[in-house]
């Protein structure tokens, strides 16, 4: 691991590793990292950054946890990925238009960020922000 790469790097779940981290990079200007073929076809692991952090995807339904899920098929929301950008509303905008449901449009926040909220084709739940002031 690079001496600069995060201290912290979320792990999200995915039924199609390929397809998520060609929508993360479209639709919320994602950067496509280290991948990890699938003996099957594919990809089964995807590193992607977005400034200085990083997130890797990984396949929903495979290795042997027998827990993995991808984010839709769960009966509630159980996390959520805060990532900070230099324009709320032109992110949201290409992320709207790219595919993304918006789920609340931007928004200046009591706590003192510009927030919207999105889901991606597979239900995990994305929070896009800039600090005011």
């Amino acid at each position: 691991m690079a001496p600069d790469a995060p201290s912290l790097a979320p792990y999200l779940f995915y039924a199609d590793v390929a397809q998520a981290a060609a929508f993360l990079q479209q639709a919320f200007g994602f950067k496509l990292g280290f991948t990890s073929p699938n003996p099957d076809g594919g990809l089964a692991h995807a590193q992607l950054t977005h400034g200085g952090g990083l997130i890797m995807l990984g396949h929903a339904g495979g290795g042997g946890l027998g827990m993995v899920r991808r984010a839709d098929t769960l009966p509630a929301l159980h996390a959520g990925m805060y990532v900070f950008v230099d324009d709320v509303d032109a992110h949201c905008e290409r992320a709207r238009q790219a595919g993304a449901k918006i789920v609340e449009p931007p928004a200046d926040r009591f706590w003192g960020d510009r927030m919207y909220c999105a889901t991606d084709p597979e239900g995990q739940f994305w929070m896009f922000a800039k600090r005011l002031g």
